[in-house]
């Protein structure tokens, strides 16, 4: 078998940058297309031997501050000196994170808006410099006077921000890691009464892309399926002689959130639906497009604004996620139809058995009849 270090020189190559003749050196890394894929640095440790680490660094500031922390370092161990970092002020780090971090989104105004808003409970009691201590007590306070899922946004977020903070060197501890409170549980999902409501709703709606979102809206409630998987969906993954739809990619081909993919079986109630609907239209190729070729107008951003339309005409009341409450009655109507925790953690694409269980409320109608069946 051929060397693999062999076969990476061959798909592999660098664009080097030496910061001085003596000391350290970025390297950008670009696969055989040109693609950019990770900062690689190059300096001299304490013994004076020249030394390569990969980093996860993704600007080359970030990748920089790396290598030069790393030669501080060894500039210390060679003197003797303490392997430290300086303290820092909780908001100075958070500053600097919200500054210098490169999230991987497009659109980083946004970004920085929504860390922002998650941390303002925290902000006023972050007065200095932050302890495993002082992360406790604040913890406790906010949990006081806010909701658990508010309280996990927050300390989210610091924890993001300080485990960047550690990645490059800024401090050595990060003391957000701790157990969260629980998210809370909410009873968001349809009966099968309020699901044939919000049906007769799609159905009866009179703009153009109605069939779309008809289509759209059983992937959700029969399948599971994440918004972004359902404008992601190409009709090569629906597979009608298997029974299944297959989930490899999210919207524009991103990946999914859970970056596997996963086999769902077609439901029944959705089957004759994506039947006709691939009659309908023989030569499309996503089974929900966001474009319409008719009017010439992208409608996708139009889903969550369309999806409470059809609430208030089906007269339900309109919750702050439409569009999950979808998934959850899927996921909900699964287990009370005695669909095991395991199968339905798989089928929604969860990587973590903990999410899946939020999903494990039973209606009041669903506890007496399993209680009937109680035999001793």
């Amino acid at each position: 078998m051929a060397d693999s270090s062999v076969l990476d020189a061959r798909f592999w190559r660098s664009e080097g940058t030496r910061e001085t003749p003596d000391m350290g050196e970025l390297i950008r890394k670009v696969n055989g297309a040109g693609r950019f894929v990770g900062w690689y640095i190059r300096f001299v440790d304490a013994d004076g031997k020249r030394r390569a680490r990969a980093t996860k660094a993704t600007s080359a500031a970030d990748a920089r501050r790396i290598l030069v922390e790393l030669e501080a370092q060894a500039g210390r161990r060679r003197l003797g000196v303490p392997d430290r970092p300086q303290p820092i002020k909780g908001v100075e780090l958070i500053d600097r994170w919200l500054d210098e971090y490169q999230p991987r989104t497009r659109d980083r105004r946004r970004w920085v808006i929504k860390q922002r808003y998650n941390l303002a409970s925290a902000l006023p009691h972050i007065t200095g410099i932050v302890t495993r201590a002082d992360a406790a007590r604040i913890v406790r306070k906010l949990s006081d006077g806010k909701k658990s899922n508010t309280v996990r946004a927050c300390v989210g977020t610091l924890k993001s921000a300080w485990k960047w903070a550690v990645s490059v060197g800024i401090c050595d501890v990060n003391p957000w890691d701790m157990r969260l409170p629980p998210p809370e549980r909410k009873n968001d999902y349809l009966s099968r009464e309020e699901v044939a409501r919000l049906l007769a709703s799609v159905d009866a709606d009179t703009q153009p892309h109605r069939e779309v979102m008809a289509v759209a809206v059983r992937l959700a409630i029969y399948a599971g399926l994440r918004v972004c998987e359902v404008y992601g969906l190409r009709w090569r993954s629906v597979d009608f002689d298997r029974g299944v739809i297959v989930i490899r990619h999210g919207f524009r081909d991103s990946p999914t959130k859970s970056r596997r993919e996963r086999v769902i079986p077609i439901a029944e109630q959705l089957r004759d639906h994506l039947v006709a609907w691939r009659q309908r239209c023989p030569s499309q190729d996503y089974v929900c497009p966001t474009f319409s070729s008719t009017t010439g107008k992208w409608f996708a951003a139009r889903v969550q604004p369309d999806i409470r339309r059809f609430y208030r005409s089906a007269e339900l009341p309109v919750p702050s996620a439409p569009w999950h409450v979808l998934r959850h009655t899927f996921a909900s109507h699964f287990l009370m139809s005695g669909g095991g925790l395991l199968t339905l953690q798989r089928i929604l694409g969860h990587t973590s058995l903990t999410h899946t269980q939020i999903y494990s409320h039973l209606s009041d109608e669903h506890v007496a009849i399993e209680m009937k069946r109680l035999k001793l």
